[in-house]
């Protein structure tokens, strides 16, 4: 199931976080781990006509970024080795999101594992967080790691179309791994279209029969369906059980394209408390 992982890291302590728990995933499915660092080039404007002491110290730092580079994943990876978890790495240079994407496209990722990095509200709003964005654009599913991580409960938000069908079965997966418990929330907001209420009335019944059905692919496994933002229920929803993960399953970007999630996936993202896995589907 999860063969190829692709663990994003900087040359911060905030890596080891995803280096855990990408080796504790690695352990239960027996899966390869390819380390990521990104270099930014240094984007000075006319760089050759600056006297040449200042351009060789913006080189040499460069050059110095790479070697911390080669040293910190060489760590990392004999950090992995020592669990016998088959590893790699590699170092890339380029826009940080793009570069990361591009990367995966070489390797097609069954998991990319990224820690989240605090950033204020400004920075969000300007240009969100490099987790946030590979969340938002990658093809491939995304886990986005929040503080700890144990897979004990996990949230899974349903609307039931294809997309997060399979997104339940992905969580369905992880769970008979781990032991886990799912909890599967629908948000029901059709409360905003009352001049139907006679069809909502039976939509409703409707969407509370095939919940009911759910009962039948996993044994620990609770149901919910309530009223309001899909985004505010589910994070409510996560709040309210301690789970430890919220999972989202969103539809495949086409060929060639990386678009971003909507609006509701994004919320979840910036605004949970825990983890967050983002699970692509197929075409819809």
């Amino acid at each position: 199931m999860l063969h190829n992982l692709v663990i994003p890291v900087d040359l911060t302590d905030t890596g080891k976080k995803a280096l855990e728990i990408g080796s504790k995933i690695s352990k239960e499915f027996n899966s390869k781990v390819w380390i990521i660092t990104v270099i930014e080039k240094p984007n000075i404007p006319f760089l050759q006509e600056l006297p040449e002491e200042e351009r060789n110290a913006v080189l040499s730092l460069n050059e110095k970024l790479k070697s911390k580079a080669i040293e910190t994943l060489e760590s990392y990876k004999e950090y992995l080795k020592s669990k016998d978890i088959e590893v790699d790495y590699r170092i890339l240079e380029g826009d940080t999101v793009e570069s990361i994407l591009d990367f995966c496209e070489t390797v097609h990722p069954d998991l990319i594992i990224m820690p989240s990095h605090q950033k204020s509200d400004i920075e969000l709003k300007a240009i969100g967080s490099v987790s946030l964005r590979v969340a938002s654009k990658s093809k491939y599913p995304v886990l986005v790691i929040k503080g700890n991580l144990n897979f004990d409960k996990i949230v899974v938000a349903y609307d039931f179309l294809p997309s997060s069908q399979e997104g339940l079965q992905f969580a369905v997966n992880l769970a008979k791994h781990f032991g886990s418990q799912l909890i599967v929330v629908h948000a029901d907001n059709d409360s905003n279209f009352s001049h139907l209420k006679s069809v909502l009335e039976k939509v409703r019944q409707h969407k509370l029969e095939k919940l009911s059905e759910l009962k039948n692919i996993y044994e620990d496994i609770k149901l919910y369906m309530e009223e309001g933002n899909p985004d505010k229920v589910i994070i409510k929803k996560a709040v309210e059980e301690k789970a430890d993960l919220i999972l989202v399953g969103k539809r495949q970007v086409k060929e060639g394209k990386r678009t971003f999630i909507g609006s509701t996936s994004y919320k979840i993202l910036k605004e949970s408390p825990v983890s967050v896995l983002i699970y692509r589907g197929n075409y819809e």
